[in-house]
């Protein structure tokens, strides 16, 4: 492609600023991201698609142009979206926000609808030269999507956007699946609600694990366990404790077993109960010591820790357990 050279000269001028904003920027968001579990892409925008937007008869000078350094915050759902717009204002100079929806479309058009926000580094200094570029004068875009949008934009762009052809099927395809996006993030942030309307269904093994997962509820309810003991994900615990029922004893015997555990827990002083174990691993001294299933598992590895067997010595004679490999 070719582009002026007034545009080369200003696009080298300002790239290690442009460099320097976006390393500063990506430290920032990133440290944000890994916190709270998102995505994150960036990029540095090329002269060629600098050239193509100017080209675009858009902008009318070239300090209106913001987003010499883009990057794209991807959460999880639409619902974590205020506290990404949150910490983008504390921590940017904010100079204007596109929130979803804000641009007026047609009922029947589907496109690109993100949250953007346009922002600059936040400088010290009260006093600023117009005519001294500094990395404090590069404005930056920060785009927010959804996890199902960001999908559908890696995934379409370079099919329809970056294509030599120009093909109406091409662009209703894209806008259709533009359309089963917004779906489907509309149905995550109703998903509780939407999930009423699905008719129930008695699967035995889901049933199972709701009986587990309600009266272990109830034990931490009633103060039988300490809170401390409270798994992280309390359906992972459920999934974990059915593997190992299952592979012991016939599925229709699983409740009454349960049963037993909670019988066993509710005699027991809440100061008698270890804090040293986790609470799978304290089900598991209560299933072996009451001899309500065997140690012998085949491809089963008990999490049997230093800390147990000081607890329950019997549970050293276990040969399957899980090795830490400490001597490595």
């Amino acid at each position: 492609m070719i582009y002026p050279s007034i545009l080369d000269r200003k696009y080298n001028q300002y790239q290690p600023f442009v460099k320097e904003v976006a390393k500063k920027v990506k430290e920032a968001l990133l440290n944000f991201c890994d916190t709270k579990g998102y995505a994150f892409t960036s990029r540095i925008k090329t002269i060629e698609s600098l050239a193509e937007k100017i080209e675009t008869g858009r902008f009318k000078r070239w300090s209106d142009l913001d987003d010499l350094f883009a990057c794209t915050i991807i959460i999880p759902t639409l619902s974590h979206e205020k506290e990404v717009t949150v910490f983008c204002n504390q921590t940017f100079a904010v100079i204007r926000t596109v929130k979803r929806g804000q641009n007026k479309k047609a009922p029947d058009t589907f496109r690109f609808d993100s949250t953007r926000i346009y922002a600059q580094l936040k400088s010290d200094n009260t006093i600023t030269q117009d005519n001294v570029l500094s990395i404090f004068q590069i404005k930056f875009e920060i785009q927010i999507k959804s996890a199902f949008e960001h999908a559908w934009a890696v995934s379409t762009h370079a099919l329809v956007y970056k294509n030599s052809e120009i093909d109406w099927r091409k662009l209703r395809l894209a806008a259709q699946l533009k359309a089963t996006v917004e779906q489907l993030d509309m149905l995550i942030l109703a998903f509780d609600k939407t999930s009423e309307f699905i008719e129930n269904n008695d699967y035995p093994e889901i049933k199972i694990k709701q009986n587990l997962a309600t009266e272990i509820n109830k034990l931490f309810e009633n103060k039988k366990i300490p809170d401390e003991l409270q798994p992280k994900d309390m359906s992972r615990f459920c999934d974990n404790l059915y593997r190992l029922l299952i592979n012991v004893v016939e599925e229709k015997k699983i409740k009454g077993i349960v049963k037993q555990i909670t019988q066993k827990i509710q005699t027991t002083k809440l100061n008698q109960i270890p804090r040293s174990i986790s609470l799978f691993q304290y089900f598991i001294t209560i299933l072996i010591s009451e001899e309500r299933i065997e140690a012998s598992i085949d491809r089963y590895y008990w999490h049997i820790t230093q800390e147990v067997i000081t607890l329950y010595p019997a549970l050293k004679n276990i040969n399957s357990t899980f090795e830490y490999e400490e001597n490595y």
